[in-house]
């Protein structure tokens, strides 16, 4: 008896699954974003949802569960936290329109390490990707290892070149704690560090093929994201091997984010020597960050320091605790500006209160290069950007050499501000979807439909005019209601 056939839809859906085996699809119908099959099976039990089943064309109904795609996120998150990986995809064009199927692809895979929605992260804290490339030269094992934050656009870098490169590298995962790291083939023969990822990280491993990580693909990566003189611009000598775990890590993200992956401009450089060693039981034992008992910030140093306004303070405050300095004279030039805030009693308030006002600069600006971003988003990015003046005239009036750099490299982004102002209105709504985030007189197109949803009387009466015309009918009349528009 011959099989029968799988209806249209499923085979559009079985054909995207083949694309993304070991991730959990989204597939988007309607109002719902729909899961099949195993994916339905794993979600419905880790999400607890009802699962149903679909007639599909086979004699057995297809396992399915799905989540509202309005609210999404939340359950994405929840999967992400228990590591693991979910793609999007999209419908590409309105099903109304559409002639037979819709059109659909993936839009976006989302990861541990590429999380940027603000429901899924910790305002507090960074969320890093990790890329680590090993290798054997003169007898001697080096490696290259690079963490980027892909909500905020930061990366840092460093090789090492220790007697132990096993120990080194835990001492590096233990100053970021990402939440994801990528590997070459060779790290699975450094067991000390895959048994500390496993036993004392919550880190999603993935194992990227030797391929990843060949000459030529590292050097069409580095040309094409940071340049053709790639190396000069960042410092890297010919047989550095940060370059393979940066390139390993930007054709990731190609791979699972489709777009946006510009928005990692430059790779800061480190030496492992230019902050302070801290074993992981070292570490565990001060309770900088989290307590031993709970795991929680009370109680802990940073807790106890904490005073800041912004959340990008909170990271970097965070991210100091967690790499404290040992070059003597940048320690001085940051107790001097402390020292210098302490005493500018006024001008701390000041600033204190201006800093209040500003929001996630960091992460905010990468929504909006994802083109994720709601209206209130930008304009909270417009509200950051009328406030940085302030902000700088304060922190300059501290007196600290320190302060007064920072102050000069501030960008009082006026341009930006005009651009956000002129286009959204005061009160922006929540979503685009809900319409009215233009202000009025920006323009002119979007006036004449804000005026024709609404049944604007000059609209109405030139159309009547000219049915009038067109069909000989003098008594013709058009009129506009809420239900029919």
């Amino acid at each position: 008896m011959a099989e029968q056939a799988v209806s249209p839809m499923m085979q559009q859906y079985f054909e995207i699954k083949k694309q993304h085996p070991n991730e959990i699809l989204f597939y988007r119908v309607g109002d719902f974003y729909e899961m099949f099959y195993d994916d339905a099976l794993t979600a419905s039990r880790e999400l607890e949802l009802t699962l149903t089943g679909k007639n599909c064309g086979k004699e057995e109904r297809a396992p399915m569960c799905g989540v509202p795609f309005h609210s999404y996120e939340t359950y994405v998150a929840r999967l992400i936290a228990k590591g693991y990986k979910v793609a999007i995809c999209e419908q590409m064009e309105d099903p109304a329109l559409a002639k037979g199927l819709v059109k659909r692809d993936i839009i976006r895979v989302v990861t541990p390490g590429t999380v940027i929605e603000s429901s899924m992260l910790a305002e507090d804290k960074n969320n890093y990707l990790c890329s680590v490339y090993t290798k054997r030269t003169r007898g001697r094992w080096k490696a290259g290892i690079c963490f980027a934050d892909i909500s905020t656009g930061e990366a840092y870098a460093t090789e090492l070149n220790a007697e132990k490169i096993g120990g080194a590298i835990i001492t590096e995962l233990c100053r970021y704690m990402p939440s994801e790291i990528l590997i070459c083939p060779a790290m699975l023969d450094f067991k000390d560090v895959t048994a500390y990822i496993k036993q004392h990280t919550n880190a999603l491993v993935e194992l990227r093929e030797d391929a990843c990580f060949k000459d030529s693909v590292m050097e069409a990566t580095m040309a094409n994201q940071f340049g053709p003189d790639w190396r000069d611009a960042l410092g890297y000598e010919k047989d550095a091997l940060v370059p393979y775990a940066v390139a390993a890590m930007i054709n990731y993200l190609h791979e699972t984010q489709k777009h946006g992956v510009e928005r990692i401009k430059t790779v800061q450089n480190y030496a492992d020597a230019q902050y302070m060693r801290l074993s992981p039981v070292t570490r565990a034992n001060l309770e900088l960050t989290e307590t031993m008992r709970g795991r929680e910030k009370r109680g802990t140093l940073l807790w106890v320091l904490d005073k800041t306004e912004t959340s990008m303070g909170k990271r970097l405050l965070r991210s100091w605790i967690e790499q404290p300095l040992v070059d003597a004279e940048a320690i001085n030039r940051r107790l001097s500006a402390v020292q210098a805030l302490y005493t500018a009693n006024m001008a701390r308030a000041d600033l204190k209160e201006a800093l209040s006002h500003v929001f996630d600069i960091e992460r905010l600006t990468t929504r909006i290069l994802y083109g994720s971003a709601t209206p209130r988003e930008v304009k909270a990015l417009g509200d950051t950007c009328a406030m940085l003046p302030e902000v700088r005239s304060q922190a300059a009036a501290c007196g600290a050499p320190l302060l007064k750099d920072l102050a000069d490299q501030i960008d009082p982004l006026e341009d930006i501000l005009n651009k956000i102002t002129t286009a959204l209105v005061d009160d922006p709504p929540a979503t685009l979807k809900d319409g009215g985030a233009i202000r009025a007189g920006y323009n002119s197109e979007v006036d004449e439909l804000r005026d024709i949803m609404h049944g604007g009387k000059g609209y109405l009466s030139n159309l009547e005019a000219k049915y009038r015309e067109e069909t000989g009918i003098p008594k013709l009349k058009i009129g506009y209601n809420h239900v029919f528009g």
